[in-house]
């Protein structure tokens, strides 16, 4: 297989800034949006794209408050919602795509899900990187956790109205960024993301992270169990998932497996694998997930 390129950096402009991305691959080629997961960005795929097929065009982006992209204006919150809204910023907007395909790992991919049940026409292949749907909850969970999210995002606001930032050796930070993880992100895999995720303060080794301390709050806005199943009998487009066998479920197994049916019943076509590896496949294990992603996108398709 041929190198794919290097990247290109890209800024979008968008009413509050810009959305930080790179492109690369042919210009002419199959068009794929790339999202990463949640305090990630897109370095989560510097690992997978060079095996990746050369005759995409990739195009990946650091959403909103990662990364290099500009944070949300103060008192506005990160969810599913803002997060769809500024896909389709890039998409529309900036790309001027009707069709594609999306690459989503985690949240990135319940993002790309909610996208493709917006937009069914425009989303034609869709693969997810380890998860299977944007986190719902119970009817009863629902109005309890609304409560518990609005009162912790008022008080990630105070704290991003002028708290001291704290700084630490960049090797440090790389520490920080496995020790949450649990150790799943490994020391290289950290570094990785550290070159779009960490800044330097001043002179010296003194580092912290880019991203907005406000996308701590992930919560602030969800649908219930019954509403998000609804939501995604309108996707149309052929969906690959790729499983982790080392991750977790992030939902119970009854919805997860509800989730099962609905894109059984209502997608093009549905496909399931399993990989071993944990949930930064992309990082953790790119050589096993590459061929799969090859083979769904390329199927089927002159190229």
């Amino acid at each position: 297989m041929a190198p794919i390129g290097s990247p290109r950096d890209i800024l979008i402009p968008v009413p509050w800034g810009h959305i930080s991305g790179n492109v690369r691959g042919n210009p002419n080629g199959q068009r794929v949006l790339l999202v990463h997961g949640w305090t990630d960005n897109l370095g989560t795929f510097d690992l997978l794209i060079p095996l990746l097929s050369e005759s995409y065009y990739l195009v990946c982006i650091d959403l909103p408050g990662h990364g290099q992209s500009s944070h949300f204006p103060q008192g506005v919150p990160y969810n599913l919602i803002e997060y769809v809204v500024a896909i389709r910023r890039v998409i529309r907007n900036y790309l001027k795509w009707t069709k594609f395909d999306y690459i989503g790992h985690s949240l990135g991919g319940a993002i790309g899900i909610m996208y493709s049940a917006i937009f069914p026409t425009e989303v034609e292949r869709f693969i997810l990187i380890d998860y299977i749907k944007m986190l719902s909850w119970s009817n009863e969970e629902t109005y309890l956790n609304f409560g518990k999210y609005c009162k912790e995002f008022l008080a990630l606001d105070r704290q991003r109205m002028g708290v001291h930032t704290m700084a630490f050796p960049l090797a440090k930070l790389q520490d920080l960024y496995v020790q949450v993880t649990g150790g799943d992100l490994s020391q290289e895999a950290a570094g990785i993301l550290l070159k779009r995720g960490a800044r330097q303060l001043n002179a010296g080794d003194n580092w912290t992270f880019t991203r907005d301390v406000a996308i701590r709050n992930p919560g602030l806005f969800r649908f219930t169990h019954t509403t998000t199943l609804s939501i995604l009998e309108n996707i149309r487009c052929e969906v690959l998932l790729i499983k982790a066998t080392g991750s977790r479920l992030f939902e119970p197994k009854n919805i997860c497996d509800a989730t099962t049916r609905v894109y059984e019943n209502n997608c093009k076509l549905y496909k399931y694998i399993e990989v071993p590896g944990n949930h930064f496949l992309p990082l953790s294990n790119p050589t096993a997930v590459a061929p799969h992603i090859n083979r769904f996108l390329l199927s089927n398709r002159n190229v």
